[in-house]
């Protein structure tokens, strides 16, 4: 879903862990691009990890699964992707 090479830190580093409202936490790692990812739903800077970013959902375009999030307003933009779920995709399943 994002290029190895793609992967770039943001606050000093590549993997960050995040917590969302609901406890559950996240290991992800950044990207600048993720071409096999696709975005839903409105973009929102509420629970966002990086201050000064907002986000929307990042989806997998052969699957459909939550892979992560695109955060867009800082500079520059990314994908933050969720380390467990990187792998490859062959359309139907992870």
């Amino acid at each position: 879903m994002a290029e190895q090479d793609a992967g770039f830190s943001v606050n000093g580093s590549h993997r960050h862990l995040g917590t969302n409202p609901h406890g559950l936490s996240f290991e992800i790692g950044c990207f600048r691009t993720a071409p096999g990812c696709y975005q839903v739903g409105e973009e929102t800077a509420e629970w966002s990890w990086f201050p000064g970013y907002r986000w929307r959902v990042a989806l997998c375009r052969g699957c459909g699964m939550h892979l992560g999030w695109c955060y867009r307003g800082g500079e520059p933009a990314f994908y933050g992707l969720i380390v467990d779920q990187l792998r490859h995709c062959d359309g139907e399943s992870t």
